[in-house]
């Protein structure tokens, strides 16, 4: 399970900060903003690292803890800021198609990170208006953290499944990521509903 606190500050370790295609800022200071119930989590070490520059949010990730060093113990739990930031700018329900999260996939998973390129629901924003996003998975073992959307709530081609947003797992991406469709009108205030409980 994971036992970083949040507010614990971190690096990404040097083999797998090489792996990621979407990093940190360079002068990024990296803070654990674990959801509390993810300390419980007895068989994996996911967590959630959230990146500030100058006390703005710049970037997000969701990692396990073997990736990364413990830097300093810290103080101040960065979930506040992150709640401040869903809900929140213009791409809130874009639907986006970032690709895989490393930059080598073949040579197989780094370790809890999010595998295979899939459709990633907006739920925020970075201070510099860059999408924080959630992926869509497949509805097989849904949860009181991962929202259900219908198959008629994603509009988007290819869309022809119930799927499941996997809030555990929250991404920054490029401000230049193309939206490939949205989430439907009827479903957001749900949605926003359940994201407001977990964030």
């Amino acid at each position: 399970m994971p036992i970083l606190l949040p507010g614990t500050e971190v690096s990404i370790r040097p083999e797998a900060f090489r792996r990621l295609r979407f990093r940190p800022p360079e002068d990024a200071v990296l803070l654990i903003a674990v959801h509390d119930a993810g300390l419980l989590a007895r068989h994996s070490p996911h967590t959630q690292l959230l990146g500030f520059s100058e006390g703005d949010l710049a970037f997000a990730a969701a990692l396990s803890e073997d990736l990364l060093t413990v830097e300093s113990e810290g103080g101040g739990d960065p979930r506040i800021l992150l709640g401040e930031a869903i809900g929140v700018g213009p791409r809130v329900w874009d639907v986006i198609w970032p690709g895989e999260l490393v930059i080598d996939p073949e040579r197989g998973p780094l370790a809890t990170t999010y595998q295979g390129e899939r459709p990633w629901v907006v739920i925020g924003t970075t201070t510099d208006g860059e999408p924080l996003a959630a992926p869509l998975n497949e509805a097989g073992n849904p949860k009181w953290y991962t929202p259900l959307l219908a198959r008629e709530e994603v509009l988007m081609s290819g869309s022809s499944k119930d799927a499941q947003l996997e809030l555990a797992h929250l991404w920054s991406f490029p401000g230049s990521t193309p939206a490939v469709g949205s989430v439907a009108m009827e479903a957001r205030d749900r949605v926003l509903a359940e994201l407001r409980k977990y964030f």
